[in-house]
């Protein structure tokens, strides 16, 4: 069994992960870690793109070695992934097809008010269109 495990950089992530290598252990899985830097090019006119992409960059790969490390401590080798772009959740389900995933773990990160109709949340599109089942921590 394949699961993939996407998180954010948020408190939340912590919790999520533990699920994760629960999970892992219990179905003798493997288990992959997610994470994404967005990119920000709608944004272009106002900042420095290039500067703030390599600074969220470095970050989410130093959050995704820090999560690889405490699925070590736990027992559990898992692989690292990590991707850049504009949409998370087109990402995570892309690698999902492409890596054959048989579970999506992620947690649920909702946006309230009008941005969430706006929006939408990555937790919502990925259930809506991953390729294999997907497991929302709240």
């Amino acid at each position: 069994m394949q699961i993939l495990v996407a998180l954010d950089q948020s408190q939340f992530a912590a919790t999520v992960l533990e699920k994760a290598i629960a999970l892992a252990k219990q179905e003798g899985a493997n288990l992959s870690i997610m994470t994404v830097a967005e990119d920000f090019f709608d944004i272009g006119d106002y900042l420095d793109v290039e500067s703030l992409t390599d600074k969220v960059l470095a970050k989410t790969k130093a959050a995704a070695q820090s999560y690889a490390a405490t699925a070590k401590a736990a027992g559990i080798d898992a692989k690292v992934v990590v991707e850049q772009g504009v949409s998370p959740a087109d990402l995570i389900i892309d690698h999902a097809k492409n890596k054959a995933i048989d579970l999506i773990v992620l947690g649920h990160q909702g946006k309230k008010g009008l941005p969430r109709f706006l929006i939408g949340s990555v937790a919502a599109r990925v259930v809506a269109h991953a390729p294999c089942s997907v497991l929302v921590i709240r």
